[in-house]
C-alpha cells in the first residue's frame, strides 16, 4: 500500500482532532480506533480508504482502493490538509 507522510503545524495531536471529527453522532464516515484515524474519501469519483497515524511531528498517511498516483496522493494530501487542519497554527491557543 502506498503512503507518505504530512507535517502538521504544531501543536497538532491527531487524536483530539479526530475526536472533534467524530462528536456529532450521525457521523459515521470518520473512525478512530485509538491510534488510527480511517476515512473514505472519494478521489475521481472512486473511493481511496485513508489511514493516518501520528508519530510525533509527522503524520505517516497510507491509502488503499484505487491505483494511486502522483495526483491522486497530491489530491488526498491536500484534503487532509484542509479536513485535518494541518496548517492552523494553534500556538496562541
Amino acid at each position: 500500500m502506498p503512503s507518505f507522510r504530512l507535517t502538521p503545524a504544531l501543536p497538532f495531536r491527531l487524536d483530539l482532532t479526530s475526536w472533534v471529527l467524530r462528536r456529532r453522532p450521525n457521523n459515521t464516515w470518520d473512525f478512530w480506533d485509538g491510534e488510527t484515524y480511517r476515512r473514505v474519501l472519494v478521489i475521481e469519483g472512486k473511493p481511496v480508504d485513508v489511514s493516518t497515524r501520528q508519530y510525533r511531528h509527522e503524520l505517516e498517511v497510507t491509502l488503499s482502493g484505487i491505483r494511486i498516483s502522483p495526483q491522486v496522493r497530491e489530491q488526498i494530501g491536500t484534503a487532509l490538509k484542509r479536513l485535518l487542519g494541518l496548517d492552523v497554527d494553534l500556538s496562541a491557543f
